[in-house]
């Protein structure tokens, strides 16, 4: 598994290894459903090859609300608080993931804690940055 995703970045050889057998590749064909709004998910996904397709509903019709690319993630919070999926999302071409579930990541705090650690702060990290970028976008609204 490459360290392509800033989520990995700074892993050893040996920390990628360990971690990529905690978890799944998985390939989509263009248009393959990877995630349904609504569907159970406790699972990290990271992009490895292609594009995959965020999509809300806005008036009836599935709208494209992000494009995520090789090297991005989704579905951090749901290996904090596992529940519904928020989104669907869709592969926008044909793309490759690499994804672990819940139970894994507990699987691999037993089998290496710092490894675990070092992954769960990246995921805290990422999900801080997003949730600042956030709060700007919303000032930014307010102010208007």
């Amino acid at each position: 598994m490459p360290s392509l995703t800033p989520l990995l970045a700074n892993f050893n050889a040996n920390e990628l290894s360990l971690l990529s057998s905690f978890g799944d590749s998985r390939s989509y064909q263009k248009d393959d459903i990877v995630i349904k709004l609504g569907d159970d998910n406790d699972t990290l996904y990271l992009v490895l090859k292609g594009k995959l397709d965020v999509l809300q509903e806005v008036d009836g019709e599935d709208q494209v609300v992000a494009v995520l690319e090789a090297g991005d993630s989704l579905g951090e919070v749901s290996i904090f608080d596992p529940g519904p999926a928020s989104a669907t999302v869709r592969a926008g071409s044909e793309a490759e993931v690499w994804l672990i579930k819940k139970d894994s990541l507990d699987a691999l705090h037993s089998a290496s804690p710092k490894v675990a650690y070092r992954l769960l702060s990246r995921i805290t990290t990422c999900l801080s940055k997003r949730l600042r970028d956030m709060n700007d976008k919303l000032v930014d609204l307010a102010n208007r």
